[in-house]
């Protein structure tokens, strides 16, 4: 199988502190803000060309990988929610997503793991 598998995180964590693990690598997800980021397999091309501090992105395998995230809501900062979707590149076209996990801002304020898988 291919390792030139790549695909896209985006993350809208306003209000939260948020760690995300892909195939057991921390993707450098801190929460707080919006981020993307692109995702690589480790034998992309395009993965010679990042710098070190990025190679965490190399973190894709053909097939089936894992997700964990691990979020907090912060006290006393509005949040719009969290939101988490990972999309490949086939599916930007069509608006559809590999993974997605939405979650409504509460006054809930522990910590929470969500486990998932998503195929690229």
């Amino acid at each position: 199988m291919s390792e030139d598998v790549m695909a896209a995180i985006d993350v809208m964590a306003y209000g939260y502190e948020v760690t995300v693990l892909i195939n057991g690598i921390d993707i450098g997800v801190k929460g707080g803000k919006s981020e993307s980021k692109r995702l690589f397999g480790a034998n992309h091309s395009m993965v010679s060309e990042l710098p070190e501090e990025l190679k965490n992105l190399a973190c894709l395998k053909s097939g089936e990988n894992e997700l964990k995230i691990t979020y907090k809501r912060l006290k006393e900062v509005d949040s719009t929610g969290l939101t988490v979707e990972v999309k490949s590149e086939e599916q930007f076209a069509n608006n559809e997503h590999a993974f997605f996990h939405r979650e409504d801002p509460n006054e809930d304020y522990d910590l929470k793991n969500i486990t998932g898988k998503f195929t690229v």
